[in-house]
């Protein structure tokens, strides 16, 4: 979508909801006798809209689930997250993925989608469930007798143990890499874990409603507390975000403070936060942005007050210039915010984030800031979707040398983003490039995540890198929550042509 907003119009989840109940035939893939769909449309702007769709199982257990239903209007999905999607024309399927197919009776699957719309957004008349239309009845039939079973039913695996919470900042078990960990074997877990067991932020943003934004982030940060951990939260739900392109949406310009104020209450304890990636990257860049710095200083004020410690998003080496970051960070000012936050999402070296960052914090009088590392392992190739043969970066760690105060994951590695080079839609798990960066990474084997033997930053600034070593085979741990996170991961990737620099990707 290439829409421009003037006012991201926040509707809450009960505008538009469709619902059917209808009858399938079972078998181990299919539906069986009764099943519900949810369609809801739970916020719309100028062009676009986001939606959730839920299927509750009303009859047999499930191994794995597909819905279809028909646009009338033209509308098209252009990300979707918890499934995987496919359309053709006004034709929509969902499938499940490897993680969330299994549908108890009784039990739901839900998942997410950005969308974009011309004209009108009706929502769908009808729905089918492995093929088969919900027509609003579960049928009633003879009882039969049930055969007894041939094989001693199957004995549900014990617990496994969550990883130890050895580092600097939090490791949640709620993310898809987790989940893919927990679910492979062999090598490809063994690679896996690099990432499952790994601390990475949580994001949040206008994709939920805020109460259900104000828990997550409460969840979250007082997991981290518990822990004695540093949580990392990213903020993304600025008016206007991302020029309506992939990310595109945010909130409405008249929420966004009562927005701010709903998550800020979540908080727990003291995590660090990066403040709207992007935003002051693009300030002035199209429409629909509002009072941008006055978002920002609104939002970095209620944040620290709640306890966070705040560092403004300005992009990455390979976009603005340091004066001209400078200078925006110093529009937004830094009363409420302890510094800034570089690369989040792109691919730059860290030996070129760290020079990029100490001339901006020589010109803002020695702010401090935060490099994301997560996927900058190889560098940048020049390509910000899903470029090939990228690597794992530096794990998360305090350093706290020459301005520079931490690695963080902050993208989530291995979630996808966007439906470019061979990809999924965006925030998608993506497990080939999950392992293909996994593979290349350039640290070897760790006892657990944060421990001593990650490669130590120099006092130079130029990183020190072993060579390659053999993996290491951490065990998975706890399995993932049942609200598995619904957050649209997100990516941000458009080739800002007019002043010709790379965004984040």
């Amino acid at each position: 979508m290439s829409h421009r907003k003037k006012a991201a119009a926040l509707l809450s989840a009960s505008l538009l909801t469709v619902t059917g109940i209808g009858l399938v035939t079972a078998t181990t893939a299919q539906a069986a006798p009764g099943c519900r769909v949810d369609y809801a449309v739970t916020n719309q702007w100028p062009a676009g809209f986001g939606g959730e769709v839920t299927i509750t199982n009303l009859g047999d257990p499930l191994s794995s689930w597909k819905v279809d239903w028909s646009y009338s209007a033209g509308q098209q999905i252009s990300q979707l997250w918890n499934g995987s999607v496919s359309q053709t024309g006004g034709n929509v399927t969902v499938t499940s993925l490897p993680w969330n197919g299994s549908l108890a009776t009784g039990a739901r699957a839900s998942f997410g989608f950005n969308a974009s719309w011309s004209g009108s957004n009706p929502a769908p008349t009808s729905f089918r469930v492995n093929g088969t239309t919900c027509t609003g009845a579960v049928p009633t039939t003879s009882p039969t007798t049930t055969p007894p079973p041939t094989t001693p039913p199957p004995t549900t695996p014990p617990p496994t143990t969550p990883p130890p919470q050895t580092g600097d900042f939090f490791l949640s078990t709620d993310t898809q890499a987790f989940e893919a960990a927990a679910a492979a074997s062999g090598e490809t877990k063994t690679l896996l874990n690099k990432i499952a067991q790994t601390p990475q932020a949580y994001w949040v943003g206008d994709w939920e409603t805020p109460a259900v934004a104000q828990q997550g982030v409460r969840d979250y940060t007082a997991a981290a507390a518990a822990a004695g951990k540093t949580g990392v939260l990213v903020v993304y739900a600025i008016p206007g975000r991302d020029c309506g392109n992939h990310s595109g949406g945010g909130v409405g310009e008249s929420e966004y403070a009562r927005w701010i104020d709903t998550v800020a209450a979540g908080i727990q304890g003291n995590p660090w936060v990066v403040l709207e990636p992007d935003a002051l990257a693009q300030l002035g860049d199209c429409n629909g942005q509002g009072d941008r710095v006055g978002y920002l200083k609104y939002a970095a004020k209620a944040l620290t007050l709640k306890g966070a410690r705040v560092y403004i998003d300005i992009g990455h080496s390979g976009w603005l210039g340091t004066a001209e970051a400078a200078r925006r960070l110093q529009l937004v000012g830094f009363e409420h915010a302890v510094g800034f936050a570089l690369n989040t999402s792109n691919y730059q070296t860290t030996e070129a984030s760290r020079a990029y960052g100490q001339t901006i914090s020589n010109l803002t009088g020695g702010k401090t800031f935060v490099i994301d590392t997560s996927r900058n392992g190889n560098g940048s190739n020049g390509e910000w979707c899903n470029p090939r043969g990228r690597a794992l970066g530096e794990r998360p760690t305090r350093v706290g040398n020459g301005g520079l105060d931490a690695l963080l994951w902050v993208k989530l590695p291995g979630e996808s983003d966007g439906a470019c080079n061979g990809g999924p839609a965006a925030g998608q798990w993506w497990q080939e490039i999950a392992i293909e960066m996994a593979r290349n990474a350039r640290w070897g084997p760790l006892a657990a995540p944060g421990a001593a033997s990650d490669p130590p930053l120099s006092t130079s600034g130029v990183q020190q890198r072993r060579p390659p070593q053999p993996l290491w085979a951490g065990e998975a741990g706890a399995v993932r929550r049942a609200a598995a996170w619904a957050r649209a991961r997100r990516w941000s990737g458009t080739c800002a042509a007019s002043i010709g620099v790379m965004k984040s990707g």
